[in-house]
C-alpha cells in the first residue's frame, strides 16, 4: 500500500471503467433513437408542458448518437490510459470515473421521473454503479490519494459532452443535407 494501484489492479481497476462505459453507452447506442420520442412525450405529460422540449431533441438520429458516443469513448479511453499510466492517481482518470459513476444515478432518476424506461437505466444499477463502488473501494484500499475536484470534473466531462453532441449534430445535419 504505497498510494498507487499495484499488480493486476494497476490494469483491472482502470480497465473496468472501459467495460462500464461499453455496457452503458452500448445500451445508449441501441436505445436512444427508438426510445427518445416516448421519453420526451412522458416528460411533457408529467410536467403538464411546463418543461419545454427543444425541437432539436426530437431530431436526434442514429448518426448524431454514433458520433457523440464515439467522441465520449475517446475521452473514456484517454481517462483509462491515464488511470493505467498513473496507477490510479491521474486527475483525468479520477475525474472521468467520478462523473461517469455518478451519472448512473441520472439514468435511474430519469426513469423515476418519467415512470418508464429511459436509455441507460438497465446498465446503470447493474454495471455503472457497482463498477464505481468497486473502483472507489480499490483506490481507498491502495491508499490512492483522491484528486477529484468536482467543478473541474463536471466541467471537463460536460464540456466534452457538449462538443460531442455539437459534432454529432453537425455531422448528422451534413449527412441529411447531402442526401
Amino acid at each position: 500500500m504505497n498510494g498507487q494501484l499495484e499488480g493486476h489492479k494497476r490494469w483491472t481497476v482502470p480497465l473496468s471503467l472501459a467495460l462500464s462505459f461499453l455496457a452503458n453507452d452500448g445500451e445508449e447506442l441501441l436505445t436512444i433513437v427508438p426510445s427518445l420520442p416516448e421519453t420526451l412525450d412522458r416528460v411533457s405529460e408529467r410536467t403538464a408542458g411546463r418543461v419545454p422540449i427543444p425541437g432539436l431533441l426530437r431530431d436526434i438520429d442514429q448518426t448524431h448518437i454514433n458520433v457523440g458516443v464515439a467522441m465520449m469513448g475517446a475521452l473514456c479511453a484517454a481517462a483509462v490510459a491515464d488511470g493505467v499510466r498513473s496507477r490510479g492517481r491521474g486527475a483525468l482518470y479520477q475525474d472521468f470515473q467520478w462523473v461517469f459513476g455518478l451519472h448512473g444515478l441520472s439514468h435511474i432518476g430519469a426513469s423515476l421521473v418519467t415512470k418508464g424506461y429511459t436509455t441507460g437505466v438497465l446498465s446503470s444499477p447493474t454495471v455503472v454503479l457497482p463498477q464505481f463502488a468497486y473502483v472507489m473501494r480499490a483506490l481507498d484500499q491502495a491508499q490512492v490519494p483522491h484528486r477529484i475536484h468536482p467543478v473541474r470534473a463536471i466541467s471537463r466531462v460536460a464540456g466534452w459532452l457538449a462538443v460531442s453532441h455539437l459534432t454529432g449534430y453537425i455531422v448528422s445535419r451534413g449527412r441529411r443535407t447531402a442526401r
